[in-house]
């Protein structure tokens, strides 16, 4: 919807690129405006924007005493009416989940009746639009990270059982532990979790402890089932078993922790974190291929690859580079870097061999 500038706040959504009397846009579409971001279309005296509308803001942390518990609670009750987007229902459920983690972090126990009535709908719906799981990095913000991480883990390993034909029924119990794959991260310290620099080796190796507490604190439900037990221990686990926190490796690894183990990474570099800024997708499904090889399942990279590189000729795409163009050619050998013709030179350009481009993102 279209609002005044002067009535833009923060945590709201720009659905369009916003130019000013410039050739690249001063406010990206798909960007969660800040108080720099309000500064700049000040400053650019841009006097209407385009937002998601008021089911998918995102309203940002506040010291304000009228902030309330009882309040939050009551907004994320909301229900989202049907016609809501993609992404109103993907905010509305990271606002749920929050209020979940808040929860457990103040030693409340995990209602997995809950979980799933917050969670269902977003996983439902997000396994089916896999160009809309390509957004996603773009609507976390560092501060949430956690929240969306968990939200996001959940859609992605949802869609990646759907692709490795899962019966509906595990696809749901892998989406269920995606979203619950770090709800242990509600015993760390929130300033390990919140620190903008590098962790201490220390300070690392109490982080990984949130495999064992999440374990932990699901393992007394009575409905909870093994493969999504061990998908919450074993999601940072690794084939050559370089990962934590037993060094499981091979064929010792549950098929749901797999899954995850590539969802979780996918996410996490995708995403805009407290010490570091979000990369492209694409990019990042190429170093999955290349550097992370042997350390993930391979049909579940493959599943990866194929369920997102869901572009074809004709599917217009912006560069690393904020360049704009239309994919001309597509390579089998490389479905993630075809031939580009540039919209402001006519210029096509290979991007296999362009290390230094990659697709942000498609806009058509």
């Amino acid at each position: 919807m279209k609002i005044k500038t002067s009535q833009a706040k923060t945590g709201q959504m720009v659905v369009q690129d916003v130019f000013s009397m410039t050739n690249q846009p001063i406010v990206n579409r798909n960007t969660i405006l800040n108080s720099e971001h309000l500064r700049v279309l000040t400053r650019f005296q841009i006097e209407e924007i385009d937002v998601l509308n008021d089911s998918g803001y995102v309203k940002k942390e506040t010291s304000r005493k009228e902030d309330t518990a009882k309040s939050e609670e009551k907004a994320l009750s909301v229900k989202p009416e049907k016609e809501e987007s993609f992404a109103g229902l993907y905010l509305q459920t990271v606002k749920r989940y929050k209020q979940l983690i808040t929860n457990w972090q103040s030693g409340s126990p995990v209602d997995m009746l809950e979980v799933r009535q917050s969670v269902l709908p977003v996983l439902e719906a997000g396994s089916n639009v896999p160009r809309e799981i390509l957004l996603l990095h773009h609507y976390a913000t560092s501060s949430d990270y956690i929240y969306h991480h968990a939200v996001s883990v959940g859609i992605l390993s949802t869609f990646l059982a759907k692709k490795l034909n899962f019966s509906s029924g595990d696809c749901i119990q892998i989406g269920i532990a995606g979203v619950l794959s770090d709800c242990g991260m509600s015993k760390v310290q929130p300033t390990l979790l919140k620190k903008s620099g590098s962790l201490t080796t220390i300070e690392f190796d109490e982080v990984k402890k949130h495999t064992i507490h999440g374990y932990n604190m699901l393992k007394k439900i009575p409905s909870i089932k093994e493969g999504v037990l061990l998908g919450v221990l074993q999601h940072h686990e690794r084939a050559d078993g370089s990962g934590y926190p037993l060094k499981v490796q091979g064929n010792k690894l549950h098929p749901f922790s797999k899954v995850l183990a590539v969802a979780d990474v996918y996410v996490a570099m995708t995403a805009e974190r407290p010490y570091r800024s979000k990369q492209s997708a694409f990019k990042v499904l190429e170093m999955m291929m290349k550097d992370q090889f042997g350390k993930f399942d391979h049909q579940v990279i493959s599943a990866l690859l194929s369920g997102l590189s869901t572009f074809s000729v004709g599917s217009r795409v912006k560069l690393t580079n904020h360049d704009i163009g239309e994919i001309v050619f597509i390579e089998e050998s490389h479905p993630t870097r075809p031939m580009i013709k540039l919209d402001t030179s006519g210029e096509i350009i290979a991007l296999k061999n362009r290390n230094d481009l990659f697709i942000e993102e498609l806009l058509s």
